[in-house]
């Protein structure tokens, strides 16, 4: 029985062998996510956005490793990961058992054998808790409360709700835009009624009072950055209502509306209410009150524009009547022509260089006197954009009240003007019957466009390589075209070299940027770790559309083994050091005696000196 016994450890323990035979018959390396959390692995060492992960437990084929700015990096299939607590390196692929059984003791088969202890179970065995679901479930949008707003807005906020299944909203219904206003523009409503309205803005709307309050309803058409306005009222201190400082945010939201006909319309709109508390000793009359708009567009440029609607006053005091003396007068009316410039358009959306293009103003009289001696001039900034006629503004006799006319100019752009926006000045110069003279300047914008290019130098490897050296290597890109390029960024690819990617960011035209790259020679990931290496230099850029551009620059090296050192070799660089290390304090020692010599014939000069002038 005890040769039994001896038989079954023997085999017990060849079986506890067998992993570490494959381990060592294999000889390579792993590494291991230890850890509870992915790991980024990426395809460079350097690059921003990794290419995959490994998942905890996960191990992958260790294919060497090498260390960039202090961190040490680890070479796998697939990529690069960086070494962490939770990045080990094992000796030979561990699977990591999910829930291993416990290791049960081997049975002593003891001469007689010993009657096994039962396993003892749970009486009974305890049952496995249910998992325990919330009655009912949490609803995750529970209803906000109620956000201050310095406009006072009847009705309820439209919000919406992250429920399991998709709203059944109705689509709102498309907007068309007006003519002469560009995509980037917002617009007023004009065709539909919405809450705190009585008419549309094309029937003539106009802002409800009563109750001591005005109330204005601005519904505006576009599109904004967030989907967000920044809105400030500008009303006079002398007016009728009771001034205060007022600026509010606006969301894009789905407000039902009313059309002429009174059919019923789901409309995608900023609208912008606010109520105003008059003052108890207002006068009739008409009033401003303007909303300057801020916001930035959906090109990601800031804009502003002012929206004016008029309040009417009726059920206050006549201004003949006034309110005793020292009250408030009320406002005094001037009659004038006033020339605003109602519309511009350009002939095309996107200007490119060496094109031209027409600028059509329409210019309307919204005063209530007649214009006299009407100029309007157009001009450009100067900067690769120029009228292409005599420059001479377009003069007009005299303009109705209400009168409008359309006016147009030609431009022209030079092939190696910039990309972007360029200004363009509109001047208004008028008179009245009076001879009083008046003016005005109205700042535009357009867009040029260009076709973005870069060049770059080529990166010129040394013909052979040994495995465990660095190296720094030069990389120098320019902008060759009329338009910024953006994220510029050099990025080397080749089996055998390890190099972080150089970002040049910004470049704008005609400008360059370079940096030294440092590169690190491991081995190759083939059968073969030495020899011959292809590979490419990859130089990514971005447009002012975002639009993605690669150039490519192949490259060729041959990695080779490090050179090993003899001992005959050490024992030479050891001396050759003893005597470099001898010969320097040879000659640290012949400095201070020349020193100490110095010193002690200044000594002996010094003193003669002040005997002679004793002696003197």
């Amino acid at each position: 029985m005890n040769r039994k016994r001896l038989c079954c450890l023997l085999l017990a323990a060849l079986l506890g062998l067998l992993p570490l035979a494959t381990a060592l018959a294999a000889g390579e390396k792993y590494v291991k996510n230890t850890g509870t959390e992915p790991v980024a692995v990426f395809a460079a060492i350097g690059d921003e956005a990794p290419v995959g992960t490994l998942a905890p437990g996960e191990q992958v084929k260790w294919l060497g490793e090498s260390t960039v700015n202090g961190q040490l990096w680890y070479q796998v299939e697939g990529g690069f990961v960086a070494a962490g607590p939770a990045v080990t390196v094992v000796e030979a692929p561990q699977d990591p058992p999910a829930d291993p059984p416990a290791p049960t003791d081997p049975v002593d088969p003891t001469d007689p054998p010993a009657p096994t202890d039962p396993v003892d179970p749970t009486d009974p065995p305890a049952p496995t808790d249910p998992v325990d679901p919330t009655d009912p479930p949490v609803d995750p949008t529970d209803p906000p409360g109620p956000t201050p707003s310095a406009s006072d807005q009847p009705g309820p906020t439209p919000s919406a709700t992250a429920s399991g299944a998709p709203s059944a909203s109705p689509t709102p219904t498309p907007t068309p835009r007006p003519g002469g206003a560009s995509d980037t523009e917002l617009v007023i409503d004009t065709a539909y009624i919405y809450a705190g309205m009585t008419k549309s803005y094309s029937s003539g709307y106009m802002p409800a009072v009563s109750g001591g309050k005005a109330l204005l309803v601005l519904p505006l058409l576009g599109e904004a950055m967030g989907d967000v306005l920044r809105v400030t009222p500008d009303m006079a201190t002398t007016g009728p209502f009771l001034y205060g400082n007022y600026q509010f945010d606006v969301k894009k939201t789905v407000e039902t509306a009313k059309d002429a006909a009174g059919n019923e319309a789901e409309r995608a709109v900023f609208l912008l209410r606010l109520s105003l508390d008059l003052a108890a000793n207002r006068q009739n009359g008409t009033y401003p009150v303007t909303f300057h708009v801020s916001y930035t567009d959906k090109r990601g440029d800031p804009a502003e524009q002012d929206f004016t609607l008029q309040v009417a006053i009726t059920d206050g005091k006549s201004p003949s009547t006034g309110g005793g003396g020292g009250g408030w007068s009320g406002p005094s009316v001037v009659r004038k022509p006033v020339l605003v410039l109602a519309s511009s358009q350009v002939s095309t959306d996107a200007i490119t260089g060496g094109e031209g293009f027409i600028l059509s103003l329409t210019v309307q009289n919204v005063g209530d006197l007649e214009a006299k001696n009407v100029r309007v001039m157009a001009a450009a900034d100067g900067q690769g954009v120029y009228r292409s006629d005599s420059l001479a503004p377009v003069f007009l006799a005299k303009m109705a009240v209400s009168g409008s006319t359309e006016i147009s100019f030609p431009f022209a752009s030079d092939k190696t003007v910039f990309a972007g926006r360029h200004g363009l000045t509109v001047t208004l110069a008028y008179e009245d019957a009076y001879g009083n003279v008046y003016g005005d300047t109205v700042p535009l914008q357009i867009n040029v466009v260009q076709t973005s290019s870069i060049g770059f130098d080529e990166m010129k490897l040394p013909e052979t390589l040994t495995s465990g050296e660095t190296f720094t290597q030069p990389v120098c890109v320019y902008n060759t075209g009329y338009a910024p390029v953006y994220n510029v960024r050099c990025t080397l690819r080749m089996d055998g070299l390890i190099a972080a990617s150089a970002f040049l960011g910004t470049l704008e035209p005609q400008q360059s940027a370079d940096k030294a790259v440092s590169i690190f020679v491991t081995t190759l990931s083939g059968k073969e770790k030495y020899g011959e290496s292809y590979g490419e230099l990859v130089i990514s850029y971005e447009d002012m559309a975002g639009e993605e551009h690669t150039e490519y620059q192949p490259l060729r090296t041959t990695v080779q083994a490090p050179v090993e050192i003899t001992d005959e070799e050490k024992a030479k660089k050891e001396k050759e050091q003893k005597e470099q290390q001898t010969l320097s304090q040879w000659w640290v020692s012949l400095l201070v005696a020349i020193a100490f010599i110095l010193i002690v014939l200044s000594v002996i000069v010094i003193a003669r000196f002040s005997r002679m002038l004793k002696m003197k």
